[in-house]
């Protein structure tokens, strides 16, 4: 099959180049073709008495009798040729033949061409029946180009058919995507396919969702730095990224990371996945054949993109629903358990200590004096102030109504009790304006360090619930 695409047969092609052969009675015949407009010409197929036919031959556009061929687009009829027959390209050794002749193939970006050893000089009627031989070739080879690319349209759409099938059937162990990779690597026949998502914590970061491959990927580690290696430079660019030919067995040319179990691949083609203008993530292709991406190709892996992009976004909406639901709805803070599952996350992660900060609002004087909607308006008010007052790595939540919940890890006890004055002093001004002149708002805390007072986050969560419980008198 010649690089450009067709149904025909190599058998078919080696019978009409066989059939040019003997017509004109030529010592060698090669036909060149170009598989891309600006691509070198790669020999498809030939007919010759010499053994020494390079049959890997690549011509540039210009390069040699048979690039000039090709660029200018006009015949060349060369008699009492005496050159070294190597000038040609596509002979290893000098044949010493007499007479050449080639002529262009506009329509299929190739060359048609004819040597012999017997005579000195092809006639203008050789010439003539080699245009000929020409024209036929382009008309079989383009109205096979012409059927072939409408059974690559039929499959293209069946495989994005089955895409949108695997991914509709949406699995919560993301099973959905590694079926629709699955198809995606069946599709462009590669040896591996990952999609990545950005990391829901620190968005400087990205994980593997799901992969493909034709041997066992295991990665090291969950998440990588956005900007390092091909898949992080995709994500910080937001650009495509085509390689035909490179090499992944250097600490300076990787995928994720140097020392991947990704060296055997050699052609990678990588895509970010934008959805909404949004960033969702990336895909990409390895394969150890190098990567022919025309344009159907192309559109079809755009296509391929854009609906793993939504099937992201789509997933990415169901999780901000989920959170919803972890969320109280009078401040829009975590509650208690969404509260605990978060500090436990950061007990669990590369942190020294931990601080638990609890705050409460003395509510009850002001709902009866001033009732409930007026309390629950400095509720609100107390959340959107603790949100303004704390740092990014803090987790903040609605514990119990009124009692909210601080988790900050890495602190010294000044700058605890720095934090700890600072919203104390805050809170203490919420009531002005919003109830009556006699109400003050009383402030409570408690502060429980991790792993000084407790193992776990809800431990600590629960000594300072109870802190704020009222003792039971003694008795006397």
């Amino acid at each position: 099959m010649y690089p450009g695409g067709t149904l025909l047969s190599n058998d078919q092609i080696q019978e009409l180049i066989e059939l040019v052969s003997n017509t004109t009675e030529a010592y060698t015949t090669v036909l060149f073709l170009s598989p891309e407009p600006g691509q070198p010409l790669e020999l498809v197929a030939h007919q010759s008495l010499s053994p020494n036919i390079d049959v890997g031959a690549r011509i540039n556009s210009g390069e040699g009798l048979v690039g000039w061929v090709h660029k200018n687009g006009k015949p060349v009829n060369i008699d009492k040729f005496g050159h070294d027959t190597r000038r040609l390209l596509f002979y290893k050794t000098d044949e010493a033949i007499k007479s050449f002749m080639a002529v262009p193939l506009p329509e299929l970006e190739g060359v048609l061409a004819v040597d012999s050893k017997q005579r000195y000089v092809f006639t203008e009627k050789n010439q003539k029946i080699l245009f000929q031989f020409a024209k036929a070739f382009e008309t079989a080879l383009l109205q096979s180009r012409k059927l072939n690319q409408g059974e690559r349209r039929e499959e293209a759409m069946n495989y994005l058919s089955d895409l949108e099938a695997a991914l509709y059937h949406r699995d919560a162990s993301g099973k959905h995507l590694e079926n629709a990779l699955s198809l995606l690597r069946t599709y462009f026949k590669v040896a591996a396919c990952f999609i990545t998502g950005l990391h829901p914590e620190n968005r400087d970061y990205y994980q593997v969702l799901a992969y493909d491959a034709d041997r066992e990927c295991r990665l090291a580690g969950d998440h990588f730095k956005i900007g390092q290696g091909l898949m992080g430079w995709i994500l910080r660019e937001k650009k495509s990224l085509n390689l035909g030919r490179v090499r992944f067995d250097t600490d300076k040319s990787f995928i994720f990371y140097p020392t991947e179990p990704l060296s055997h691949v050699t052609s990678f083609a990588g895509l970010p996945l934008i959805w909404g203008r949004r960033l969702q993530g990336g895909l990409c292709l390895a394969g150890i054949e190098p990567m022919k991406i025309d344009d159907l190709t192309a559109r079809v892996l755009e296509m391929s993109a854009d609906r793993l992009a939504a099937t992201l976004e789509m997933e990415g909406l169901f999780r901000q629903a989920s959170d919803i639901s972890r969320l109280d709805s009078q401040t829009g803070l975590p509650h208690r358990l969404e509260f605990c599952r978060r500090v436990t996350r950061r007990i669990n992660s590369s942190i020294n200590t931990l601080s638990l900060i609890c705050i409460k609002l003395d509510l009850e004087p002001l709902i009866i004096e001033d009732g409930q909607e007026t309390a629950d308006k400095v509720l609100k008010k107390a959340a959107q102030e603790l949100v303004a007052q704390t740092e990014e790595d803090t987790e903040l939540g609605h514990l119990t109504y009124g009692v909210f919940g601080l988790a900050l890890p890495d602190r010294t006890e000044s700058e605890i009790e720095s934090i700890n004055q600072t919203l104390v002093e805050c809170l203490e001004k919420l009531d002005a304006g919003l109830a009556g002149k006699g109400s003050h708002l009383a402030v409570q805390t408690f502060h429980a360090p991790y792993p000084a007072r407790a193992r776990r986050a809800e431990d600590l969560i629960n000594r300072g619930l109870l802190s704020f419980q009222p003792q039971t008198p003694r008795s006397p």
